[in-house]
């Protein structure tokens, strides 16, 4: 009961400081196309207050603090840049900042409803189940040897892959369109390949006759080689790829989890630095990561109210019709995945409607459009938080699946799942959808299968 009430004394001091940051904001906003951001600190205020109950549970998810990282960038940080000098390059101007913050702000009411459904329970810890390395058999051996062929025979496949330290190639390559058409089916592929070909080398790594220490340290290896490769040139793909790995080291080493968690802290904020400068200076062949923590580029990377506001903008200036909702719905859910993608129709996909609003015309698909934007589009603005309601309601059960696998795979696709659903704000739907549909609907059943095979022997 103490370690109750402290955690509600801390939770009314942040939700305090909330409501001062709201306070001192209110009126010292140079922009005048958003004066009113100052109501997100101190709806974060209300919400803060209103998890005291059942943050004894929350806590347990690491789903939970994955929210509530962005929710701080989102209702935090970014209303305070707004009082700096930094400047929007996209959205200054707009006069649907309003309903902007008010989609933010009823987001919260969403977010807090799906944390009591996803916590009605007696229990206030996760059961984890025991995990087992893969067995070195004639099947695991032999998906190993099938994933690697798979991925070394893809050239076009290969050209979208570079270190972090090398991204400016690959902008060249991009930008001079000397690439070539990669397989959408190995691209959504790749990350269940990559993660099943680390998982093998720990379980190789676990056979042979050293101190678990050193294991350990070679898992660790692994998992940072593994997040040098970046795709495209995506920073979020070494998170994607490379959170669930360290999750899964922690309960395969409990007895060394502040080791796992410091060391990869380090390297991970590392790799994450050279990444953005080579990124960020690919072009100037200065190194500038400063350019990251900017207004604009935390409003395009976290889902601003900045993007709302472009969002309303394109909605309101497209005049989508009831009838076209459905047509919008398709398009977006359908674009990524193989096969279905022949029902998407360009002409109505929330991304190029989104980015034509930035850019102008020309099916720009740069930004990402924020998931409550898509829910404009497919739901009206009567109940655009659907996506972020059943999305943190799936991140909750996902996250809670993982725990109750046996199978390091299965394990890592839970929490794959869960990691895309919780981060909602970061991806576009369609790339969430195809997410969604190919470990649904492929992966989980065919490893689960593989999983049964293994126990059988």
């Amino acid at each position: 009961m103490e370690g109750n009430k402290s955690y509600k004394l801390v939770l009314f001091t942040l939700s305090f400081l909330f409501f001062s940051i709201g306070f001192f904001i209110y009126g010292k906003i140079g922009n005048t196309s958003y004066q009113d951001v100052y109501f997100l600190p101190i709806g974060l205020g209300f919400f803060t207050l209103f998890i005291s109950n059942i943050f004894v549970k929350l806590k347990s998810y690491f789903i939970f603090w994955i929210i509530t990282i962005q929710q701080i960038m989102r209702y935090i940080v970014i209303p305070l840049l707004f009082i700096g000098g930094d400047k929007l390059r996209f959205g200054s101007t707009t006069v649907n900042e309003a309903y902007a913050v008010s989609m933010m702000l009823i987001e919260l009411l969403f977010i807090l409803i799906a944390y009591f459904i996803c916590t009605y329970s007696k229990e206030t810890k996760l059961k984890t189940g025991k995990l087992n390395f893969l067995p070195l058999n004639t099947i695991t051996t032999g998906l190993f040897l099938l994933f690697v062929l798979i991925i070394a025979t893809n050239r076009s496949f290969l050209h979208k892959l570079s270190f972090v330290w090398d991204v400016a190639a690959y902008l060249k390559l991009k930008v001079s369109g000397d690439l070539e058409n990669i397989s959408p089916l190995v691209s959504i592929m790749f990350p269940v390949m990559r993660a099943y070909i680390a998982l093998f080398i720990f379980s190789v790594i676990n056979s042979f006759n050293l101190k678990q220490g050193t294991k350990l340290m070679l898992s660790i290896l692994v998992v940072l080689i593994n997040a040098t490769i970046i795709v495209g040139i995506s920073r979020f793909s070494i998170v994607y790829a490379s959170f669930p790995l360290i999750l899964l080291l922690i309960y395969f080493y409990p007895a060394y989890r502040k080791k796992v968690v410091t060391y990869t802290t380090v390297f991970f904020g590392l790799i994450l630095m050279v990444a953005s400068l080579a990124k960020f200076s690919g072009n100037t062949k200065k190194a500038d990561v400063g350019g990251f923590f900017t207004l604009h580029e935390l409003n395009a990377y976290f889902g601003g109210v900045a993007n709302y506001a472009i969002g309303y903008d394109s909605y309101e200036k497209n005049m989508v019709n009831p009838f076209d909702k459905y047509y919008y719905f398709i398009s977006d859910i359908t674009q990524n995945i193989p096969v279905l993608s022949k029902f998407s129709n360009d002409n109505y996909k929330t991304n190029i409607k989104f980015n034509n609003q930035i850019y102008g015309a020309g099916r720009s698909r740069d930004q990402i459009v924020p998931v409550s934007v898509a829910g404009l589009y497919h739901f009206s603005k009567y109940f655009f938080y659907i996506y972020i309601f059943v999305l943190t309601v799936l991140a909750f059960k996902f996250e809670t699946k993982a725990y109750t696998t046996n199978s390091p795979v299965l394990f890592f696709l839970y929490i794959i799942l869960a990691f895309g659903c919780s981060t909602s704000m970061m991806i576009n739907i369609g790339s969430l959808s195809a997410t969604l549909f190919i470990n649904l609907v492929v992966f989980i059943p065919f490893f689960t299968m593989i999983n049964k095979l293994n126990l059988a022997k």
